[in-house]
């Protein structure tokens, strides 16, 4: 694919184009994207409620195939010549970066489908408007159907499939068609359902009759979502700007093969930020308690040296008058884990917001007697025990 002419100079056979790069943003996004998964594993571990079968599945499938990505693009740089110019690399060197972005091409495309999926499924779940239910399932009709037919374009582009690597040897052993158009065409539907995905939660959103920091944070959150525009309308720009079969390994490092990587990446990620506020919240709940039972027991000192690190608190208070009120107060961790569990819908997130504002505030203010101190999920209403020879009940 080298044009022909005078042969070129030394300077420019030795000329590199940051070879490296690819590589760097390779093993990012594995140690970024094994990270994010096992968030959402865990997260899922302990509310299993927020976060179905569909959504686990994708995820997982396109945390594979974005693996598998990032594995051609660490051997693009070691194998394929990615950084220098094509009429510096051996033949077999370049066929062997043909192949390997044949590779790409059948990782990359699934791993799109698979991510954006898994924010349908989250879309689906947390709006519960039939209209809206309705245009989520056809913008994941029109992604599946787009997966598909740029499988079987990729599939049958050249003929015979060899000929995609073999031409840089034998131009005449087959054919093939306008790879960069095959690219430029799959990347409009790609933009036009990424832009449907920007614009579709944001007339609930905005009527949501919640506070504005809670507001603020939900648009953030679901924004995030399609963040994937930005790499997906850059990668389309690439295409008709940039004359990437004029030289292909050196045009490779850099842009396309950097958004292949992240465009998937961020749908997986972004997918997966919601479900893991549950998580935050039991972390922070754990880390608050641990540390007012820290905080207790350096000030009780010897008085309460009976007092362990356990999960319950008790508050006995007695008067002169015969009867004792006696206060327990439960920490979920005691529970068991299924009973604090919430579902990942907007009425449900505004209504344990509601509940974890009032335990925020229960547990900055002393507990009056008989009265409620926090949320149901997290507190147990206080018990109230009269007369000396009544027994606590739980």
């Amino acid at each position: 694919m080298a044009s022909g002419g005078q042969p070129p100079s030394p300077d420019f056979l030795a000329e590199t184009n940051d070879p490296f790069l690819d590589q760097r943003v390779s093993i990012a996004f594995i140690v970024i994207d094994t990270f994010f998964l096992l968030l959402f594993y865990v997260s899922r571990y302990f509310n299993r409620k927020a976060v179905g079968w569909p959504m686990l599945v994708c995820n997982t499938l396109a945390y594979v195939l974005c693996m598998g990505s990032a594995a051609t693009g660490i051997l693009m740089v070691h194998i394929g010549g990615v950084g220098h110019h094509v009429v510096a690399v051996p033949v077999t060197t370049f066929q062997t970066w043909l192949q390997l972005s044949k590779v790409l091409e059948f990782t990359y495309t699934p791993a799109v489908m698979f991510a954006k999926l898994a924010a349908l499924f989250l879309y689906h779940q947390v709006f519960e408007v039939p209209f809206y239910r309705r245009i989520i399932i056809c913008i994941g009709v029109i992604l599946i159907l787009q997966g598909v037919v740029s499988l079987v374009l990729a599939f049958s582009i050249c003929r015979p499939f060899r000929y995609f690597w073999t031409q840089a040897v034998d131009v005449n052993d087959g054919s093939c068609g306008d790879v960069m158009l095959f690219y430029k065409t799959y990347s409009i539907p790609s933009l036009v359902t990424d832009v449907a995905m920007l614009v579709l939660p944001w007339p609930i959103l905005l009527k949501l009759n919640i506070t504005n920091p809670e507001k603020i944070g939900l648009i953030f959150t679901f924004l995030a979502a399609s963040l994937g525009i930005i790499t997906c309308a850059l990668r389309f720009a690439t295409f008709f700007t940039t004359p990437l079969f004029s030289d292909p390994t050196w045009y490779a490092s850099g842009g396309p093969m950097i958004y292949a990587l992240v465009e998937p990446s961020i749908y997986m990620i972004a997918s997966i930020l919601p479900t893991t506020r549950h998580l935050y919240r039991r972390v922070r709940r754990k880390a608050r308690l641990t540390a007012q039972l820290h905080s207790a027991n350096i000030a009780s000192g010897s008085e309460n040296s009976g007092l362990s690190r356990s999960t319950d608190v008790k508050t006995i208070s007695s008067s002169h008058t015969p009867n004792r009120n006696i206060t327990r107060h439960v920490d979920i961790w005691q529970a068991n884990t299924n009973s604090s569990e919430e579902g990942l819908t907007l009425g449900e997130w505004y209504h344990s917001q509601q509940d974890w504002n009032q335990t925020q505030d229960a547990d900055c203010r002393p507990a009056k007697g008989g009265q409620e101190t926090g949320a149901k999920d997290f507190i147990r209403k206080p018990i109230e025990v009269k007369g000396p020879a009544k027994r606590e009940r739980r």
